[in-house]
C-alpha cells in the first residue's frame, strides 16, 4: 500500500506553472518531508493533496484509489498547521474529540468510544492531565501537541503537516520535533511535513524531497542528499542551510 502522486501540475492565473509535473511515491507508515525555499511549490503541492486546491492535471492515488477530484471533507486526512487552529472555547479534551463527533453518522463512534479514544491520544502526547485546560492555557507546544493529537483521532489515512514548529522557540521546537516522529511511529500513519528548516526535515522524516521551482529536484535520505547530490541546486542549498545553522 502506498501513495502517489501521478504528474501533478499546477499554475495560478495564467501565470509561471507552481508545480510542473510533479511525481513520487510515499510508502506506507513512511515520514516525507517536502524541503526548499519559499516559491518552491512544497506548499502547493500539500494544499493539493489535502483537497484544499485542484491540480491543473495530474492524479492522486492511495492504495489503489484515485481520490484527486474527491473533497477535501471526504478525504480522511488529518492537517496540522503552523496556528495550531483550536477551538478557544473549547477543553483539551473536546478539541482532539472535534473530529469523531464530526464524522458521517455510519462512521462516527459512540460516546464511550470516542471518550476512549481521547483518553488513549492524552496518553500519547502525555497531557492526561490536562484534559480540562483550555487553549490559552496551554504553551505553544502543549498546543500543537493538542493539534496533533486531534488530527490523529479519526484515524487518519494520511498525516499532513504544514510547518507545524516554525511558531515555536528553537528549545521547544528541538523537543516536539522529536515527540511528533515518535507518534507517527507508534501509530504507523504515513505523514507528510512541509518545511524550510533543513534540520528539521533531516531529523524527523524517513526521506526528503527537495523542491525548487516547481520540481523535486531528489529525493532521498541525509546520506542520498548530502554525500550524492543530484544537481548543483541541491548541493548549494543543503550547503546554505548547514552554515545557517
Amino acid at each position: 500500500m502506498s501513495f502517489d502522486i501521478r504528474n501533478i501540475a499546477k499554475s495560478f492565473d495564467g501565470s509561471q506553472a507552481i508545480l510542473q509535473d510533479v511525481s513520487l511515491t510515499v510508502p506506507q507508515g513512511d515520514f516525507l518531508a517536502l524541503l526548499g525555499p519559499s516559491g518552491s511549490g512544497k506548499t502547493t503541492l500539500l494544499n493539493i493533496i489535502a483537497g484544499l486546491t485542484r491540480p491543473d492535471r495530474g492524479r492522486l492515488i492511495l492504495d489503489g484509489e484515485d481520490f484527486t477530484d474527491r473533497p477535501a471533507g471526504e478525504r480522511r486526512f488529518g492537517m496540522v498547521f503552523q496556528s495550531y487552529a483550536l477551538f478557544r472555547h473549547m477543553s483539551v479534551a473536546d478539541n482532539i474529540a472535534f473530529g469523531l463527533r464530526v464524522l458521517p453518522r455510519s462512521e462516527r463512534p459512540s460516546k464511550s468510544e470516542r471518550s476512549s479514544r481521547v483518553r488513549e491520544l492524552l496518553e500519547l502526547i502525555e497531557m492526561s492531565d490536562l484534559a480540562d485546560r483550555y487553549p490559552a492555557q496551554l504553551s505553544g507546544g502543549q498546543q500543537q501537541r493538542v493539534a496533533m493529537a486531534r488530527a490523529l483521532a479519526i484515524r487518519p489515512k494520511l498525516l499532513l503537516l504544514d510547518e507545524p514548529f516554525s511558531a515555536l522557540d528553537a528549545q521547544v521546537r528541538r523537543s516536539l520535533r522529536g515527540s511528533v516522529r515518535e507518534l507517527q511511529r507508534k501509530v504507523g500513519v504515513t505523514a507528510i511535513l512541509v518545511t524550510h528548516d533543513q534540520a528539521e526535515a533531516f531529523e524527523i522524516a524517513d526521506r526528503v524531497a527537495v523542491m525548487n521551482g516547481g520540481r523535486i529536484e531528489q529525493i532521498g535520505t541525509e546520506a542520498d542528499l548530502t554525500e550524492r547530490p543530484a544537481s548543483d541546486f541541491v548541493r548549494d542549498f543543503l550547503a546554505v542551510g548547514e552554515e545557517a545553522g
